[in-house]
């Protein structure tokens, strides 16, 4: 006789990139456990390999998180952290004034990815002459190698997210040409024309909040009358700052 089984209760959410609605389920135990030994191993490669393996677990449709944006990949596992382990995170910032922890809460339900409507993918390099780039995602982390300068670092990372270059007669899919004649083809642009590719890079959708936190220590670390009173209006950016 098989033993009683919790049913789990299912959400939708809608993937920012493509505004598909996909379902998914909040962590189960197994889940959990691969994100506490990813944690536990401090290493960077197996907490990426961790919120893959529980986003394709809790996600029903299919889902490939080698290839999708890396702000989906983030936004999607928060709405699933989220409706695991409660839509309320407990967040500190230090006082700038008196240095002091400041606690505040955030609702995990209402981060959404900010600047996809602005950002565009589709780059007229000049009046005869486009590229369309990818989005950075798991796949491009893999190919640009941290053992290399920070300057052929950017250009790896370009050269990795270039999905099409076009002109007026024909398309070119960067998959029909190797690193290197993609490589040539950026070096041999502009400034002018390299400063849009960057300016795509620099203009990312990232997912984003912004809040208001207020110090309500006394003056001089707990000494003194007045409340120190210092404000700040804080920005969380990416997967990480929702959770220290």
């Amino acid at each position: 006789m098989p033993l009683p089984k919790i049913e789990t209760p299912k959400y939708e959410l809608i993937v920012p990139s493509t505004g598909k609605t996909v379902k998914y389920r909040p962590f189960l135990v197994r889940e959990e456990k691969i994100l506490l030994l990813a944690m536990e191993s401090e290493d960077e490669k197996q907490m990426i390999n961790a919120v893959q393996d529980i986003i394709e677990n809790c996600v029903y449709e299919e889902v490939d998180t080698k290839t999708m944006p890396m702000f989906d990949i983030e936004y999607i596992f928060l709405q699933l952290r989220a409706k695991s382990k409660g839509e309320i995170a407990d967040l500190t910032a230090e006082c700038e004034k008196c240095n002091n922890p400041i606690a505040f809460q955030i609702d995990l339900s209402k981060i959404e990815v900010k600047g996809l409507k602005e950002s565009d993918n589709k780059i007229n390099l000049n009046d005869d002459i486009g590229i369309i780039m990818n989005y950075p995602s798991i796949s491009l982390q893999e190919n640009v190698h941290g053992d290399v300068t920070d300057i052929q670092n950017i250009f790896d990372t370009i050269s990795f997210s270039i999905e099409s270059i076009w002109d007026k007669n024909s398309l070119y899919p960067a998959k029909d040409h190797t690193k290197e004649e993609l490589t040539e083809f950026i070096e041999s642009l502009p400034d002018t024309s390299f400063e849009k590719i960057k300016y795509f890079f620099d203009t990312l959708p990232s997912l984003k909040h912004d809040v208001e936190i207020k110090c309500s220590h006394k003056d001089g670390k707990g000494k003194g009358k007045g409340n120190c009173g210092w404000r700040e209006t804080k920005t969380l950016e990416g997967l990480g700052s929702f959770f220290v």
